[in-house]
């Protein structure tokens, strides 16, 4: 072949020559003739190239596999673990709430660890049964290698089918081990489908719209707000619907998202008809709350604002309790008592300025604030009848020592002139008497400085009386019946969103369910949220009612007893013995004035009103016969011929310097 080189090249350095390659066939090539030959690399490289790649396949192969083996490992825990607790039952009983679900979920558990002791015995079977062909029938001794053979395959198996579905897992990344596949597969339909199933904001808004859908009720936007750990927030704006449409059809929707009774929530925007917020719970929005801690004694005032527990969306639950007429209804196991009503008694029985009344005709109440309340345990419907008797003449005295003491218009709460808290529990098993009295109380009492607290099961006015529920200034609804929403939170409430018809009360101290949250109605409160209540042990309540007993606590004032005739009350009834010793000394002191040692009693109630107005003028015959009774002096006694009389009843001398000691 000839070349054509190019004009401008320079050849003036250019050796002139042939190139002359040897042939395999002995012959040259012919001058001027150019062979090109392939470049052949060395056997070695060439050997050394192969190799690598093998290597690099290979390597990458043992890669994957054990990235897809620990993947289907990881896979498979997770799916075992479901498997033997019982967790597909449990979904689909929308978790356990009765003691059946827990009955019926023990016993598929059972029934699982027997299935997979089964198999475990079934897989050493067969490995024993290869082993022994192997040395029946193949040749093998028994004590080499084939007792290897077996359980290797076994674990080889094994370890491909866990790698398979390892591979299976990170080829399918949306579907997690236990979870279900919805079926939504077509963009167009409304089908609703599970909450549970959806991974991102966008497959919420698609399960919002879908269920919403589905019962009839049209939207023109859904927008995720955020997931707030145990309930979902979404915008809604809804499209030729109401937010009450939206709530008739909540029982559905719970079950549409497959969520909890009761975990459909609406919130309507007071401003915009149209505009709601619904939130969809998925667990327990009040169980990382953390544990109370009780007051020391006297350091609180009523006029402060004390916290009470935690709003759904995180916001404190804080309330001022002066002023305050409070209406707690809740089925039974709803935590009226132990939820409610101890919190608030723990905040009342550690303020400087307050004293508080326990009263239950049927129940136990408030017993284990026995000792920092105003007077024992007041139980029976007699006995409440005669304390809210008690209290409706302290209100109407109030009045007038409000006056006189120029507080204003309305009671000012000191410790010498505390508020008082009246808790009635179980207020519906009160008499008709009773029931009238309280309902007096309720009336009388806003600018007295008396604050009743009433709680029941139920709230109809045959319940309570007369239709008194909207008088309260803050209602409090945990786990209640449907008829009692109108009455308490007034007409139209269910359809705004408050549903404590809804919530599920406990079934046991281990079932909790609902129990201790609720909705709330009064001063700043007025949205459709749940609320869940401080949860004070009894223990920690004993411990501080201990502590408050030691450092003391304000008892009724006396210038309200006075004004009301009700100073034998003073104390709270309790009679210490300081105070009886000075009813004693008093006594001895009118007599030994007088020069006599022996009175009549109504001349001894005269004489101590005339030594000492404010402690004794309100006190009536038969108080202060009682109060020396209830002392050791004793019922009176013939005194002989005395006061122009023959032969009267009255004290001696020697009895009231008993107790006087």
């Amino acid at each position: 072949m000839s070349i054509d080189i190019p004009n401008d090249w320079d050849l003036s350095k250019v050796i002139p020559g042939q190139l002359v390659v040897d042939r395999a066939d002995g012959e040259d090539i012919a001058p001027g003739v150019i062979e090109v030959r392939p470049q052949r690399p060395l056997v070695l490289a060439k050997t050394g190239t192969a190799a690598m790649v093998v290597a690099s396949y290979t390597g990458r192969a043992i890669g994957l596999s054990a990235r897809y083996f620990v993947h289907g490992l990881a896979s498979t825990a997770v799916l075992g673990w479901r498997y033997v607790r019982a967790h597909d039952l449990q979904e689909v009983l929308g978790g356990m709430s009765k003691g059946a679900d827990w009955n019926k979920v023990e016993i598929v558990r059972r029934k699982r660890w027997k299935t997979l002791g089964w198999a475990a015995g079934t897989t050493a079977g067969l490995n024993l049964a290869g082993w022994w062909a192997l040395v029946k029938f193949g040749g093998m001794t028994a004590l080499d290698w084939s007792w290897t053979i077996p359980p290797s395959l076994t674990a080889l198996i094994a370890a491909t089918a866990i790698g398979s579905y390892g591979r299976y897992r990170l080829t399918n990344p949306g579907l997690a081990p236990g979870q279900a596949v919805a079926e939504h597969d077509d963009p167009n339909s409304d089908e609703p489908f599970p909450l549970a199933v959806c991974t991102s904001h966008e497959q919420v808004e698609d399960c919002v719209s879908r269920a919403l859908a589905y019962e009839g009720v049209g939207t023109r936007s859904i927008r995720v707000i955020g997931f707030h750990g145990k309930f979902w927030e979404i915008d809604v704006v809804l499209k030729g619907s109401t937010a009450g449409k939206v709530n008739a059809a909540a029982d559905q929707l719970d079950a549409h998202f497959n969520i909890k009774r009761g975990g459909t929530l609406i919130d309507p925007d007071p401003r915009e008809s149209a505009h709601i917020i619904l939130r969809l719970v998925t667990g327990n929005p009040f169980d990382d709350m953390t544990k109370p801690t009780v007051h020391a004694p006297n350091s609180l005032d009523i006029a402060d604002a004390h916290n009470f527990g935690r709003c759904m969306d995180g916001s404190p639950l804080n309330l001022v309790l002066e002023g305050l007429r409070i209406l707690v209804i809740g089925v039974s196991g709803a935590a009226k008592s132990t939820g409610v009503l101890r919190d608030l008694a723990e905040v009342v029985t550690a303020c400087h300025n307050a004293i508080a009344l326990d009263l239950d005709p049927v129940k136990d109440g408030l017993r284990e604030f026995e000792g920092v309340m105003a007077a024992p345990p007041i139980r029976g419907t007699k006995a409440c009848e005669e304390w809210i008797d008690h209290l409706v003449k302290m209100a109407k005295a109030r009045n007038t020592v409000r006056n006189r003491l120029d507080m204003g218009d309305t009671w000012v709460a000191t410790s010498e002139h505390p508020a008082i808290f009246a808790f009635v529990d179980e207020f519906i098993y009160l008499s008709k008497l009773g029931k009238e009295l309280f309902i007096e109380l309720l009336r009388l009492a806003k600018q007295s400085g008396i604050y009743p607290v009433a709680a029941g099961q139920d709230a109809t006015s045959d319940s309570m009386g007369d239709a008194i529920a909207d008088t309260f200034t803050l209602q409090i609804m945990l786990a209640s019946r449907w008829d009692d929403i109108r009455v308490v939170f007034g007409q139209g409430a269910a359809g705004q969103g408050f549903r404590p018809d809804r919530l599920v009360p406990a079934q046991n101290r281990d079932i909790k369910n609902d129990a201790g949250q609720s909705y709330i109605k009064g001063p700043g409160l007025d949205r459709p949220l749940l609320y869940g209540w401080n949860e004070h042990s009894r223990d920690g309540i004993k411990r501080a009612v201990a502590d408050r007993k030691a450092a003391g606590r304000p008892w009724f004032d006396r210038d309200t007893l006075a004004a009301a005739g009700l100073l034998h009350l003073a104390d709270g009834g309790q009679r210490r013995p300081a105070s009886i010793g000075l009813l004693g000394a008093d006594a001895v002191a009118v007599m030994a004035n007088k020069g006599v040692d022996r009175m009549r009693t109504e001349a001894l109630l005269e004489a101590l009103a005339g030594h000492d107005e404010e402690r004794y003028g309100g006190l009536t015959v038969g108080d202060l016969r009682k109060l020396l009774k209830d002392a050791g002096a004793g019922a009176p006694v013939p005194l002989g011929a005395l006061d122009g009389m023959e032969n009267p009843r009255g004290y001696k001398i020697e009895a009231l310097t008993a107790i006087a000691r």
